[in-house]
């Protein structure tokens, strides 16, 4: 078992549904992405994919540490991307049961990458979605870019 893993309960579990997420995100240059509109997706979440978003399960984080309680956590792990090593720092605020909010970043040899996300429930997965789906909803349907459990995030 991966050192993350052990570490992963001391996170409070979302509630189940449909969870959306609007993230700004800063490159390394400090310019902003998509000249700074967020990029909005949503995830269904269950008690069993939760803690993977934030966890970066599957991944190849040598190390992964997460403190913190009540309603606010700091995760830092040691992973590679694409083979490389990043260092990664998030803080999590869990304001209330429908509403996370997250600053974090991902430092490589080019720099550091940030983002700031919020996090709001928005009821249940709508049809279509699985546990762990990623995606966005065009013209009122999901569509999905990326599930948490596929081979690729292992």
């Amino acid at each position: 078992m991966a050192a993350h893993d052990a570490r992963a309960a001391t996170l409070p579990l979302r509630q189940a549904g449909m969870w959306q997420s609007s993230t700004v995100v800063t490159l390394a240059d400090g310019k902003k992405y998509r000249d700074g509109a967020p990029i909005v997706t949503v995830s269904c979440v269950d008690p069993a994919t939760d803690l993977k978003f934030f966890t970066f399960e599957g991944s190849s984080c040598s190390s992964m540490n997460i403190s913190g309680a009540g309603t606010t956590y700091e995760i830092d792990g040691a992973c590679k991307d694409e083979g490389k090593p990043v260092k990664i720092h998030t803080q999590i605020n869990y304001v209330d049961s429908e509403t996370v909010e997250l600053v974090g970043s991902v430092t490589s040899a080019t720099g550091p990458v940030r983002l700031r996300a919020e996090m709001k429930f928005q009821g249940p997965c709508i049809a279509g979605m699985q546990p762990g789906d990623e995606g966005d909803i065009e013209n009122g349907q999901f569509v999905k870019a990326d599930n948490i459990n596929d081979a690729g995030n292992q």
